[in-house]
């Protein structure tokens, strides 16, 4: 349990965070031609082997997508300034699942970028196409609607991209097999310090509190027992500072190794 000092302290830090992840905001929400990729670069290259589904393109809205819920966040947390009083509003799950939607993308577009051979990186935009094709003909078929092009026909032309990109037709298929979150999660954790065991710990750690799962509330929330009846306890669940302020620290990180990756490979440096 934190004491009110600690409590304060870690708030303190929580905004700093957020206020210097307002320039991420700048970047994606004006013209500020950040998502441009210079000819030449690695990404320029990139997005010429999987035209029309540009790696630039699906890393910059991932980018833009963390930053978006990033700022939800912040929305959530801090309230309009009354004379020298900031009010802060903590929430139980809600702002778990915030900065999960941030720490999420962010860890896609680092997952996305951070291969140094192009093969792989374009095998891993065209999966991410592949995945969202069956997403969406999966809703078209709830709604009882047909896609503008057949299935075959837009699988046939992600295979064709990744065989001319260099991959062995053989194994276009397994190429194109959707991620799993968790693997992207992981492995964009091995690009930070953060390391790979500890972003799935933040990912999971948010995720269980967006779905609301019972071991996720009761081991990452504070807990007041109120009163006991019988084998029943009367319990006040509070949200921890400590972990807020950990999961955000995270969150940004995360975000800031994207926008580096996305600069470092749109940018030409011959």
């Amino acid at each position: 349990m934190t004491t009110a000092t600690d409590e304060d302290q870690y708030l303190r830090q929580i905004l700093a965070l957020l206020e210097g992840a307002k320039s991420y905001e700048a970047l994606t929400q004006s013209n500020s031609k950040g998502w441009e990729v210079q000819p030449g670069s690695a990404l320029a290259g990139d997005d010429a082997k999987t035209d029309p589904y540009q790696v630039s393109h699906n890393a910059w809205n991932a980018l833009s997508v963390a930053v978006d819920h990033l700022h939800c966040y912040r929305s959530s947390l801090v309230g309009e300034q009354q004379g020298t009083n900031l009010p802060l509003t903590l929430h139980t799950h809600a702002q778990y699942s915030l900065l999960r939607g941030a720490f999420e993308n962010s860890a896609r577009a680092v997952w996305l970028l951070a291969p140094a051979n192009r093969l792989v990186r374009v095998q891993r935009r065209l999966s991410l196409q592949a995945g969202e094709y069956r997403h969406s003909d999966h809703m078209l078929e709830l709604l009882k609607q047909q896609p503008q092009r057949p299935s075959e026909e837009r699988r046939q032309q992600l295979t064709d991209l990744v065989v001319a990109a260099g991959a062995d037709l053989g194994d276009a298929k397994k190429a194109l097999r959707s991620p799993d979150y968790k693997d992207i999660v992981r492995e964009a954790g091995a690009q930070t310090t953060m390391g790979a065991d500890q972003a799935e710990i933040v990912w999971s750690s948010c995720s269980s509190l967006a779905h609301g799962d019972v071991y996720g509330t009761l081991s990452i929330l504070e807990r007041n027992v109120i009163y006991t009846q019988g084998g029943v306890n009367l319990t006040q669940i509070t949200s921890s500072p400590q972990v807020l302020w950990w999961a955000t620290d995270r969150a940004v990180a995360m975000m800031q190794r994207g926008f580096d990756l996305f600069k470092e490979r749109a940018t030409c440096h011959r």
